[in-house]
């Protein structure tokens, strides 16, 4: 795993001296700064990245546009599979073109959706990061009036209108919306920047039903009893089965009624811990809806943790390898913990502490009706 880090590494550093050597090349270019609002009426966001964190991170940007521009039309384009079923039906978002992720073999779909890409005019392009090759392949590829993105020492992109770099560190779900703040000069508040997945409610309802069955309760107490969490990872992002279990243990002699309930990335993956109920959900969006049916979400750096931080549960984040305070959960009640620093005793105290003082006990504790 150590290798695949390493390679990882190698290839964004390689990408990052390729981007400043076309820059270099291309030569200093002059970008307007500013735009007027009334000049938009139609956005392309450009995304071309496989994981479900990195797509969900662009839900502030997209709640930002449709608040700055509410008549305006937004089209993403996203290469993470799930993409389309995700953001479905995002209050602005007109149409999500998904593009086949580390699939060469399938030039067929790109090349598809690289045409019903170029088969609209936008007012306004954007790429929302500053280090991606393919965003800026697909900014440069687009029919646009203007092409917004970061003015960076690697910026190649064909820019109309670029922002400087943000001075401080800042979340990436937070970062991208710099660049409409600078261009049309809209108050921003990064500390109230969540990620955002509304779900109707017949969605919920069902997600309640799933964790119901998977825990055998036709009563529920949502989300009183259930604790959801996700142990699985890639590479240096995972942690330890043993470390799972004594978690848990330490949990459990803290809050005996508790219910673990771990969710599975797929229906072949073992359980964790076999003493548990486990579920499997396929859809991105149901997966989301029965997150949000359990009294807290455990896991992983990885997709459903961000997934978890749209819904109203607390979620705790566990990290090993990349920085919680660039890819940590956003609400208020949220959690990063570096699990190095910490043994599992010491993060499942931190656990009971954020679920006793979250506010949840009296006022859900009212809400609970059968499920049927």
């Amino acid at each position: 795993m150590r290798i695949r880090f390493l390679f990882k590494n190698l290839r964004h550093r390689s990408r990052e001296y390729l981007g400043w050597l076309l820059a270099r090349l291309l030569g200093k270019r002059d970008y307007a700064s500013s735009l007027a609002l009334e000049e938009v009426s139609t956005v392309l966001i450009c995304r071309i990245n496989g994981r479900i964190g990195n797509t969900l991170f662009l839900t502030p940007l997209i709640r930002y546009l449709h608040q700055l521009l509410p008549h305006a039309a937004i089209d993403l384009a996203l290469a993470a599979p799930g993409a389309a079923e995700l953001l479905a039906g995002l209050p602005g978002v007109r149409r999500i073109i998904v593009f086949p992720h580390r699939q060469p073999q399938r030039i067929g779909r790109y090349l598809g959706a690289l045409r019903s890409l170029r088969a609209c005019r936008y007012d306004l392009a954007i790429d929302p990061t500053e280090f991606s090759t393919s965003g800026r392949v697909m900014l440069a590829l687009t029919r646009s009036r203007y092409r917004l993105g970061f003015a960076s020492r690697g910026q190649w992109a064909p820019l109309t209108h670029a922002v400087p770099l943000p001075l401080q560190a800042m979340h990436q779900a937070v970062r991208p919306l710099y660049l409409p703040h600078r261009l049309f000069g809209a108050p921003l508040e990064p500390q109230s920047v969540r990620l955002w997945l509304p779900l109707p409610q017949s969605e919920l309802e069902q997600g309640r039903r799933l964790v119901a069955q998977a825990v055998g309760s036709e009563r529920i107490r949502v989300p009183t009893d259930v604790f959801g969490f996700f142990a699985h990872a890639a590479n240096l992002k995972l942690i330890d089965r043993s470390w799972w279990i004594t978690f848990w243990d330490a949990f459990l002699a803290m809050e005996p009624q508790a219910l673990p309930l771990e969710f599975l990335p797929s229906p072949a993956h073992a359980p964790t811990d076999e003493r548990f109920a486990s579920l499997h959900v396929a859809s991105t969006r149901g997966l989301t809806a029965a997150i949000a049916a359990t009294r807290m979400f455990i896991s992983t750096d990885t997709g459903p943790m961000h997934l978890a931080s749209t819904t109203a549960v607390p979620t705790v984040g566990l990290f090993l390898a990349s920085d919680p305070g660039l890819y940590g959960p956003l609400k208020p009640d949220d959690l990063a913990i570096d699990v190095a620093r910490h043994s599992p005793d010491q993060v499942a105290q931190c656990c009971q502490r954020i679920w006793r003082s979250s506010g949840f006990s009296a006022s859900v504790a009212a809400r609970e009706q059968p499920i049927r």
